[in-house]
């Protein structure tokens, strides 16, 4: 088979396991005598096993259970049953607390079920409810082992018994009231303190209960049969570097690599993009539509843009000792220093005019757009004029357009914590989808992907505070499809950044003001700062097109399709 270096199959180091979708439907046929003795048998075994890997000095118990369910997950029975919902997963399977070992209700439950069948009644008790319940089990101690930890060895508790001193952090599961889930960290403090053991630090949230913990590892495997436990894992690791890039001068960054004439040239339409020491040989013109805003990028949105296309990855290029630039710049101005459109030109007019004044000038084909009308939710009908005017010019001009799906902060106010917990069950929801004009069906639109977990050394050392994601995983802000007609979008995720959870301020911080959790790129005002940092998919759309400009390097006479398609190769496809 002929191989060509800039087409890759990659064959995956392993088969993924298959996750049966989650939905709703009958429960099915049952031998309910049966059923009812069997799982009345898996909640037996499942409390005395709890019961006998109890240690004789510990914490006032609870009752953990693992439940697989074959249809809906039915979360108010469970509760009307006295036991509460602690997780509930996608292949549908419940992990439920009580408060005792008896569980009368649920045993009534299954016993009605089984049971005759009551006269004038056409079927039996609880039939949809007893008949869904697949399997009844325990959390096992090996499953509260956290990835990291797994990643550094340890798979079983046993592991940690010739460990002689670990920090790791413990978290229980979400047991309700405040109040229970501090006298709980005080039982297990008491625990911990009693073999030695040094009780770092601590938090108790609205529903995140957390310490951090300096013990000998077999105080940590014990820790793992308590069936509060809902994770023991190594902290987070803070990103170390990023501080150090931010405090580079001119002088201290490495040396530009040489620019070819023909390097593809991309036009950003955005605020402008200002002269910056690393790129001022590179911008070839810029315009203003309508041409009263100017081309001074005042609001800074529109320098940032520019960095990430010409740059990419600006933190692995400077890891790695050079600074490649992969494109030339033009640039559109058609927002003024507020980040607004003008009041007197109607967005599509601006588009237009925009694309086509930098295609006809500068003989631009590449274009990101990394803006969205936050008012604009696709809700499944018909694409706005936004959209349909950029569909338009791709087809006239043959040009590729990268667009961003838009940002949405995933929880707020009280609800901050729902950030993590939550995540990632609300990129999903209906006020999650794209903005306008992320729907345009010619265009490139780009989702987010985490570039890390977005702590730093300083914030890695408060065990209150929590990241959302890890890296390559979806940014807890991007927007999600499909598109008209269930097309698929967004056409490709990259790089934009996460969040992370800070409780000491009591909101969810980006890239904006944690450098950590955000691309690099450049400052529009060089004089004060030439690096900044910032989250968001405004960040992924650039880095797609820079990927873009590779393939248009090599290949400057394909056309708008062709550009698009190797691209997948180079980005993240959805």
């Amino acid at each position: 088979m002929a191989q060509y270096d800039h087409l890759q199959l990659v064959r995956l180091p392993e088969q993924l396991e298959r996750r049966k979708r989650p939905g709703f439907g009958a429960a099915p046929e049952r031998n309910r005598p049966e059923h009812s003795r069997r799982i009345a048998a898996e909640l037996d075994d499942a409390v005395a096993v709890q019961q006998r890997r109890r240690p004789p000095e510990t914490v006032n118990p609870s009752l953990i259970l693992r439940v697989r369910m074959t249809g809906p997950l039915l979360e108010s029975d469970w509760e009307a049953l006295g036991l509460t919902v602690l997780s509930s997963d996608a292949d549908r399977t419940l992990v439920l607390f009580s408060s005792n070992d008896e569980l009368r209700d649920f045993r009534a439950r299954l016993a009605a079920y089984g049971g005759p069948i009551p006269a004038g009644q056409a079927g039996a008790p609880y039939a949809n409810f007893v008949a869904s319940i697949a399997s009844v089990g325990t959390v096992e101690p090996r499953d509260r082992i956290g990835q990291r930890l797994r990643e550094e060895g340890y798979a079983e508790p046993e592991d940690f018994g010739a460990v002689g001193e670990l920090i790791a952090d413990l978290e229980l599961w979400d047991l309700g009231r405040r109040e229970l889930r501090q006298r709980k960290l005080r039982e297990i403090e008491s625990y911990v303190v009693a073999r030695g053991g040094e009780w770092l630090d601590e938090y108790v949230g609205p529903s995140i209960t957390m310490a951090r913990i300096r013990a000998g590892g077999e105080v940590f495997s014990s820790l793992l049969s308590l069936e509060d436990v809902a994770s023991v894992d190594l902290p987070p690791s803070p990103d170390v570097a990023t501080a150090e890039a931010m405090r580079l001068e001119l002088g201290d960054l490495p040396e530009r690599g040489p620019l070819a004439d023909d390097v593809p040239l991309i036009g950003v339409i955005d605020s402008g993009v200002n002269d910056h020491p690393l790129i001022e040989d590179m911008l070839v013109g810029a315009i203003g539509v309508p041409e009263r805003l100017g081309t001074a990028d005042e609001w800074g949105h529109g320098t940032r843009v520019g960095g990430v296309a010409v740059f990419g990855d600006l933190r692995a290029q400077l890891a790695g000792g050079a600074l490649a630039r992969g494109a030339r710049l033009c640039a559109a101005k058609v927002v003024n220093e507020r980040g607004e459109f003008d009041d007197r030109r109607l967005v599509p007019s601006q588009m237009r005019e925009a694309v086509t004044s930098l295609h006809a000038r500068f003989g631009c084909r590449l274009f990101v757009i990394a803006l969205a009308d936050r008012k604009r939710i696709y809700d499944g009908g018909k694409v706005g004029t936004w959209a349909a005017t950029l569909d338009e010019l791709v087809r006239e001009l043959d040009v590729v357009i990268v667009v961003s799906a838009g940002n949405r902060a995933p929880r707020g106010g009280n609800r901050i914590e729902q950030a993590v917990t939550e995540y990632p069950r609300y990129l999903t929801e209906e006020g999650n989808r794209l903005f306008e004009p992320g729907r345009a069906i010619n265009v490139v639109t780009v989702g987010s992907l985490a570039n890390r977990n977005g702590l730093d050394a300083r914030l890695g050392a408060e065990v209150a505070v929590r990241p959302i994601t890890q890296e390559g995983e979806p940014s807890p802000f991007t927007r999600v499809g499909p598109g008209v007609e269930g097309s698929v979008k967004p056409d490709f995720i990259d790089l934009g950044g996460t969040m992370i959870v800070d409780p000491l301020v009591q909101r969810l911080r980006d890239g904006r003001d944690v450098a950590s959790a955000g691309l690099l790129t450049l400052h529009h005002r060089p004089v004060e700062h030439l690096i900044t940092s910032g989250s968001g998919t405004s960040y992924a759309a650039p880095i797609v097109a820079f990927k873009a400009a590779q393939v248009l390097s090599r290949f400057p006479e394909a056309s708008a399709n062709l550009v698009r398609a190797p691209a997948c190769h180079l980005g993240d496809c959805t």
